[in-house]
C-alpha cells in the first residue's frame, strides 16, 4: 500500500486535488475532521486547547470557536506553534491507527491530508512514502481565499502570511502538483494524471524492491 502525505496552502487546491485522489480510488484521512472529531467536549485534546488558550476559546455549549483561535495564531506564530505541538501529541497515535487500519483492508493507496503534514513528519509522528505539496501563485490563492469565504483582501493575505510560502513546500516535499490553472476542471484534469503517475511509481519502486 503506498501512503500519501497531502499538503499546501490555503487556497492552492488542494481539496480539488483530493477530490481527484478519491476519484481514483484512493482512501482519504481528513486530519482537520479528525482533529474536529477528537475536539468534543472532555476529551484530552478539547481539555489541552483549553488550558493552553484558555476556556474563552470555547463556547458555552463547549465547542470551540475556530475563528477566535484562528484570529490569535494567525497573527503570532509563537502561539500556531504551540498549538500545532498540541495537535500533533494527539493526533499522531490516532492517524498512525487508521492507516493501519486501511493497510489491513489491502488498499492500494491511502491519502492523509493536513495543512501541517511536513510538520508532523519531521516531528515523528507521521510516516509516508511520498509527501506532495499543493501549491499555487499567492495571487490566485488570494482570489480564491476571498471568493470561497467571503472575507476581505487584508483578512486573506494575513491567512497566506501566516502559512509557509510555496519555497518551503518545493523544499520539503518529495513531489509538487502546481496549480496555474484558473479553471478547476483543467487543474484537476492534471491533477488525474498527476496522481496516476506517482502512484504507479512509487508502486513500481516497491514491487522492484
Amino acid at each position: 500500500m503506498i501512503v500519501l502525505g497531502i499538503t499546501g496552502g490555503t487556497g492552492a487546491g488542494k481539496t480539488s486535488a483530493l477530490r481527484v485522489l478519491e476519484e481514483l480510488g484512493v482512501s482519504l484521512i481528513d486530519c482537520d475532521a479528525l482533529y474536529y472529531e477528537m475536539l468534543q467536549a472532555g476529551t484530552p485534546l478539547h481539555t489541552a486547547i483549553g488550558e493552553a488558550f484558555g476556556q474563552d476559546m470555547f463556547d458555552e455549549a463547549g465547542q470551540l470557536n475556530r475563528q477566535k483561535l484562528g484570529a490569535l495564531v494567525f497573527t503570532q506564530p509563537e502561539q500556531l506553534t504551540k498549538l500545532n505541538e498540541i495537535i500533533y501529541r494527539h493526533l499522531g497515535d490516532e492517524i498512525a491507527h487508521r492507516v493501519e487500519e486501511c493497510r489491513r483492508r489491502a488498499l492500494r493507496a491511502v491519502a492523509v491530508d493536513g495543512i501541517n503534514m511536513i510538520q508532523a513528519r519531521q516531528a515523528g509522528i507521521f510516516q509516508c512514502d511520498c509527501m506532495v505539496g499543493v501549491v499555487a501563485p499567492d495571487a490566485l490563492r488570494l482570489q480564491r481565499i476571498m471568493k470561497r469565504d467571503g472575507i476581505s483582501a487584508d483578512y486573506a493575505q494575513k491567512r497566506i502570511d501566516a502559512q509557509p510560502g510555496n519555497e518551503f513546500y518545493l523544499e520539503h516535499c518529495d513531489a509538487v502538483l502546481e496549480n496555474v490553472y484558473e479553471s478547476q476542471e483543467r487543474f484537476e484534469e492534471a491533477a488525474k494524471i498527476f496522481f496516476e503517475n506517482l502512484i504507479h511509481l512509487y508502486e513500481k519502486e516497491k514491487n522492484d524492491g
